[in-house]
Formats: C-alpha cells, sequence, structure tokens
C-alpha cells in the first residue's frame, strides 16, 4: 500500500437515508475521516457512530447563514494535516457515494507513476420507470436502485498530502486544492452516486435549499432532478443524463468498469467519450 495515512475528507447533506450504507462500506479504506455536514435530518448522528471519523464539524459553525462552497474543504484539509501530517493521500467523499475502487491501491498505482491527482469516474444510479409498482422505502438503498448510467464526467477524488497545498475558500466547482502537481494517473477507478434513491431524498436534497447552499454542485439549467414540481414521473425515469442507450442494471457486475477487469487507459479514454454522446 502507499506510505502515509489514507485520509478521507466527507461532505454531507440530507443522508440519512444512505449515509449508513456507504459509510459502513467506504470507512474500510480510510485511517482517518474528517466531515463537514449541513444536514437538517439525522445524517450527523449516524456519522458519529463510526470510529474513524476523527473530526465532525457543522457548515453552520463555520459560516453562519452563508453558501457553502468547495473551498471550505480547507477547514478539514488544515485538520487533517495538524493530525495526521504530511504523508499519505486525501480522498473526497459524499454521503451519497460508494466506492468501487480500493483508493488505497490506486493511490499505490499513482506512487509508482509519481501521480499527484486521480481522476474517478462516477455511476450515476437512480429509479428506473419499470420499478414504480415495486419501489418500497423501506429497502436498503443497495439493493434497490440498481439502474445506472456510465458517468458522463471525471472527477479528480484523490490527490497527494503533502505540504503547501490549501483550498480557496471560494473556489466552487473545482475539487482540488492548489499546490498539487498537474500529472494525474492514466486510470479511471469508479465510484456509485446514488443520484436519485428515494421519494424523500428527492423532496429534501432538490427542492428545500440544497441547490442554494453549496451543497449541490449541479448548475445546468438543463440537469433532469431540477425540477419546480415534485411528482412520480420525476422520480422514476427511463433514463438520467445520457440515453436509454447507456442505461444498464446491474447484475453484480459493472462490465468493463469492474477493477479488476477494466482495460488499458486508452480503451478507457475512448470509452469515457463514447458514452458521453
Amino acid at each position: 500500500m502507499s506510505s502515509g495515512p489514507h485520509i478521507g475528507l466527507l461532505m454531507t447533506y440530507n443522508e440519512e437515508d444512505v449515509i449508513e450504507e456507504t459509510l459502513s462500506h467506504n470507512a474500510q479504506f480510510f485511517d482517518a475521516i474528517y466531515a463537514l455536514d449541513g444536514s437538517t435530518d439525522k445524517t450527523a448522528d449516524i456519522i458519529k457512530r463510526f470510529k474513524n471519523v476523527k473530526y465532525l464539524i457543522k457548515d453552520q459553525e463555520l459560516f453562519p447563514k452563508r453558501v457553502i462552497k468547495d473551498g471550505v474543504r480547507q477547514f478539514l484539509l488544515e485538520k487533517a494535516q495538524e493530525e495526521c501530517g504530511f504523508e499519505g493521500w486525501f480522498t473526497l467523499l459524499h454521503g451519497d457515494e460508494l466506492l468501487i475502487d480500493d483508493p488505497r491501491k490506486i493511490a499505490q498505482k499513482a506512487d509508482a507513476k509519481k501521480a499527484e491527482r486521480i481522476n474517478w469516474r462516477p455511476l450515476n444510479f437512480f429509479l428506473h420507470s419499470s420499478q414504480k409498482e415495486t419501489y418500497s422505502p423501506t429497502i436498503p438503498v443497495r439493493e434497490q436502485v440498481v439502474y445506472y448510467e456510465p458517468g458522463v464526467n471525471l472527477e479528480i477524488r484523490q490527490f497527494k498530502n503533502k505540504k503547501g497545498i490549501f483550498y480557496n475558500l471560494h473556489q466552487h466547482n473545482n475539487l482540488v486544492p492548489y499546490g498539487i502537481h498537474w500529472k494525474p494517473l492514466l486510470d479511471f477507478p469508479i465510484f456509485c452516486h446514488y443520484v436519485i434513491r428515494s421519494t424523500k431524498q428527492f423532496e429534501t436534497r432538490y427542492f428545500k435549499g440544497h441547490a442554494h447552499n453549496g451543497f449541490n454542485n449541479s448548475s445546468d439549467k438543463n440537469d433532469v432532478i431540477t425540477h419546480d414540481t415534485i411528482n412520480q414521473a420525476d422520480i422514476f425515469r427511463d433514463y438520467l443524463f445520457t440515453s436509454t442507450k447507456q442505461v444498464r442494471k446491474f447484475d453484480g457486475d459493472f462490465l468493463e468498469f469492474d477493477p479488476l477487469k477494466r482495460p488499458g487507459f486508452l480503451k478507457q479514454y475512448l470509452n469515457f467519450h463514447k458514452y458521453r454522446g
């Protein structure tokens, strides 16, 4: 494994329905997790149950009545470096995302290539129109939300922990701190993003201030999850961001996205552009 600690920087907002599932899986990969929560539900209470969550702060303790931007991760980064030093790697986490690749193994690859940043690719999960009659809020999210689209974007979610890196508190839609070398790892590890998973989640996250408090990075006016009304048609969909051609049902194998079966970088790159269409 890569030398030094593996640290997660977590941001959450109203994810009590899924946070225990995602953290129960993701926590195994990290020596420590530092969390910033803006929730009005019980998300923070659930986060506190995990032993390797070393620090948890609420958004309004940082910026009362102000919009939270990506740059506030600086407070988590500073705290982590103060307690863990300047070695190892940081991984950016969100409460509704589940890592498929092991970030420790990915960081080991990056260290071998002297890369300091790693692009991750989301698989965007959502409730499919075929599930209207079978949906139940009592079924665990991972068992029920099984339709997904290959991600059309890449996000830098891992970077080297070293002295001198920092976030500008005002930066937004940019997850990388200043001071990280430009060289990326030529691989696209993957994570599951549970974009639309329940009626309650859809309402509390997207229609009660989530899009305005900074925890939602979506700003595209054509984004399918930003509607003026909530109804069954909004929640159950034939597709999410791309087209019906890209929708898949998870059957235990992520096909070419499987960490152990993933092809070389060139084919990954060509596939990435294929799915963007």
